[in-house]
């Protein structure tokens, strides 16, 4: 285990799960501190959850150049939601929401190079509105 958790460490890989038929272990890293390489720590942003490359890679914010954008700003996503895509070595790996809430803006532009660890996405963190929590009026 601590050759896979320094393999981790030297690498650019933030998250990283085994299994077998007699354990399983899940290792989560946040490389790059808090707020990712290059992002502003305002104080308005401050309270934002950030979603992660989880892999050096070109983000995509759809599935195909034709197709609609998984989520905008201002879109409500639950957790685990697809949110991009992030293409390493022609391969395509989905990137979920970790929380759910709004979508705030996207900190990386479709077709962009992101690198492991960088923001792609701020939510602001909430529960969503139902019929019976809105006032009546």
């Amino acid at each position: 285990m601590r050759q896979v958790v320094a393999a981790v460490r030297s690498s650019d890989v933030t998250d990283l799960e085994l299994a077998n038929v007699d354990f399983s272990v899940r290792i989560r890293r946040q490389p790059g501190g808090a707020f990712g390489r290059g992002e502003s720590t305002d104080e308005t942003e401050a309270t934002l959850h950030r979603v992660v490359a989880p892999f050096t890679g070109v983000f995509y914010r759809s599935p195909t150049p034709s197709a609609r954008a998984y989520v905008s700003e201002g879109d409500w996503v639950d957790a685990d939601a697809v949110i991009g895509l992030v293409e390493t070595m022609k391969i395509f790996n989905e990137v979920t929401a970790d929380v759910s809430g709004r979508i705030v803006r996207f900190a990386a532009e479709s077709r962009q190079l992101v690198h492991a660890g960088d923001a792609l996405v701020l939510i602001e963190p909430g529960a969503r509105a139902t019929a019976e929590s809105e006032p009546h009026l």
